[in-house]
């Protein structure tokens, strides 16, 4: 049987008070959450000040992500040009390690609408959480740093730029587990439009019965989803023809 989970990522009003925008074409800009603290005392990450990184959203050209968060470094994790994600969280790498190759890694973010008025915006709609991409998972990796490169076996060293560390060797905080995760490059997909899925942060009902969505843990922004036939029709039909085709690393 294979696994389905949908976890939340990006910026958030909790974390780095700010939300990605959604726009009228319903496209959207994917703003990262803030990189964690502990892995923020290195001059040798690869992570850029929000300052520094470019919107990629026509509707956002020439605009840098700083004008939609506070400041600070961000984190592009899950990123979507080697298909990889990093977990340092405790209890959610005790759920996402159960995941093996095929299996469904499904990431939410919460979009509010804006409109574009010359030099600011304004916020015109309640926010709402979109499935804006998905894994399907080709191998994980778990390890502690500091971590040699020779020990990820199944990981380019490139790939893991988004979570841990490159210095003279990858490295991670001491004694900081790392869960990557890698999804198959022609299989996973992040949406040129997002599919919405909550109505502020109840559950649509179609998506609730049709994907047979169960919460895991109330303290942790990761749902389990049991359908996972349905899911992936749904995906795929999502992908079709609406895949972001030029996101790169911002």
């Amino acid at each position: 049987m294979n696994n389905a989970f949908i976890i939340h990522v990006g910026a958030n009003l909790k974390e780095n008070k700010g939300l990605s925008p959604i726009f009228k074409d319903n496209t959207y800009e994917y703003i990262p959450s803030p990189l964690e603290t502990s892995f923020n005392t290195s001059k040798h990450h690869n992570h850029k000040h929000y300052s520094k990184m470019n919107c990629q959203n026509l509707n956002l050209r020439g605009m840098h992500m700083s004008s939609f968060v506070d400041e600070g470094t961000g984190h592009v994790d899950p990123e979507f040009y080697t298909f990889t994600y990093g977990e340092t969280r405790t209890q959610y790498i005790s759920i996402l390690s159960k995941l093996k190759k095929d299996d469904l890694l499904l990431f939410s973010i919460t979009l509010q609408k804006y409109d574009s008025k010359k030099d600011n915006f304004v916020l015109n709609g309640d926010p709402n959480n979109f499935i804006f991409g998905y894994f399907l998972v080709n191998d994980l990796d778990e390890a502690s740093g500091p971590i040699d490169e020779n020990k990820l076996v199944n990981f380019h060293t490139s790939c893991s730029e988004h979570i841990i560390y490159r210095k003279q060797h990858i490295q991670s905080p001491d004694k900081k587990k790392v869960l990557l995760i890698r999804g198959q490059k022609n299989e996973s997909a992040i949406f040129k439009k997002p599919l919405k899925y909550t109505d502020h942060d109840t559950l649509l009902p179609k998506f609730k019965k049709n994907w047979d969505i169960e919460s895991i843990n109330k303290n942790l922004e990761i749902y389990r989803c049991l359908n996972y036939s349905k899911i992936l029709k749904d995906l795929q039909d999502q992908a079709e023809n609406n895949r972001w085709v030029d996101w790169i690393i911002p």
